[in-house]
């Protein structure tokens, strides 16, 4: 049963070209009602509640999402015009993408302590998630459809497709590896700084224990502490498999599982496997590292800002923390997202025609 429950889900997904318009259309109107809330003045799960003009800003985000969700009902009909309707999906999907920002940060908090902050907040972030994705399917078929190709494959072929035939493994193009490695590269510094301190150093003028202690005030949990106490930082544990997942999307054992992987030996990759966590960190870390780099590091080096007073994070020493990890995640999240646009690219299947 499990099995044959598996196929079915495996045949739904594939044909995501045929209802991936009416889920989009749906997912936009389930998100209008908490956006009129949002609107009226209720603070639960809003990202906008600590934004100027938070509450008119929520009220156009529901007027964009009834207008995202008429046009993913109108991409599911034929003769529709193209332009607008393609406007109102991508917009849609950006929409939900920006409601993704915090997304992994929050997820890779829930592993290692078992909670979040704010749980409404990260409820959204996840519906946020599934809408991103959901319009960027509806926005792909119908301008696949529109365009005389396949919705699936986006080649033009004539007659019904027998199946699909895999992309012969291949590494990335040169500039997408080099892309790669320096975002992997920009790692570096917050690397070093969180392992000093996980092996008892001080790095800026913060000495291990203040940062231990500082675990302790926020509420970490005994995971996290234990780990810290032996030297394995998991936000430096995280970078780490963070990089592992960029340089794979970049080269031929990302996509094939190599000889030293028990049972999967020699087995494809499935697409989705790094497709996933690779989107939603580079819609994610990007624009945290872009931002905060903007509006945090940059105004005390111009001297329009003062600089940060909060706990270990006071002074030139705080803003020098800031900026290794603050610096990390744009050029990553960047970089992440070249490497999965081209990894996507690369390893999309073709139809295979009927015989």
């Amino acid at each position: 049963m499990t099995v044959a429950l598996g196929r079915t889900i495996a045949g739904f997904a594939g044909q995501w070209p045929r209802w991936s318009g009416y889920a989009a259309g749906g997912w936009a109107l389930i998100g209008i009602a908490p956006a009129l809330c949002w609107a009226a003045g209720r603070e639960t799960g809003s990202p906008l509640r600590d934004v100027p003009g938070g509450r008119a800003a929520a009220g156009l985000i529901a007027c964009c999402l009834l207008t995202g969700g008429i046009a993913a009902a109108a991409s599911m009909v034929r003769r529709t015009p193209r332009r607008w309707v393609l406007v109102g999906l991508r917009t849609c999907c950006a929409l939900a993408a920006a409601g993704t920002f915090s997304f992994v940060m929050n997820g890779l908090q829930l592993v290692f302590t078992g909670t979040v902050d704010d749980w409404p907040t990260f409820g959204v972030e996840v519906f946020c998630a599934v809408g991103a994705a959901l319009f960027a399917g509806a926005a792909l078929a119908f301008q696949r459809r529109t365009a005389d190709t396949c919705p699936r494959c986006g080649l033009a072929h004539a007659g019904r497709d027998a199946g699909r035939i895999p992309a012969p493994p291949a590494p990335a193009p040169r500039a997408v590896r080099l892309i790669a490695y320096a975002g992997s590269m920009a790692f570096v510094p917050y690397i070093v700084m969180k392992t000093t301190w996980a092996l008892g150093g001080t790095f800026a003028g913060v000495p291990a224990d203040e940062v231990v202690a500082e675990f302790e005030r926020n509420g970490a949990s005994g995971l996290i502490l234990t780990l810290e106490r032996y030297g394995l930082d998991f936000t430096t544990l995280s970078a780490l498999v963070g990089i592992v997942l960029l340089l794979g999307l970049t080269h031929r054992w990302g996509q094939v599982f190599p000889r030293r992987v028990p049972l999967l030996a020699g087995r494809r990759v499935p697409r989705w496997l790094p497709l996933t966590p690779a989107w939603l960190g580079a819609l994610t870390l990007a624009p945290y590292g872009v931002i905060g780099a903007i509006f945090y590091l940059l105004p005390p080096v111009v001297g329009l800002g003062d600089l940060p007073s909060d706990g270990i994070m006071t002074g030139w020493s705080g803003w020098t923390v800031a900026a290794c990890g603050i610096g990390a995640f744009g050029p990553y999240g960047i970089a992440l997202g070249v490497a999965a646009w081209s990894y996507q690219r690369q390893t999309r299947p073709k139809c295979a025609p009927q015989a």
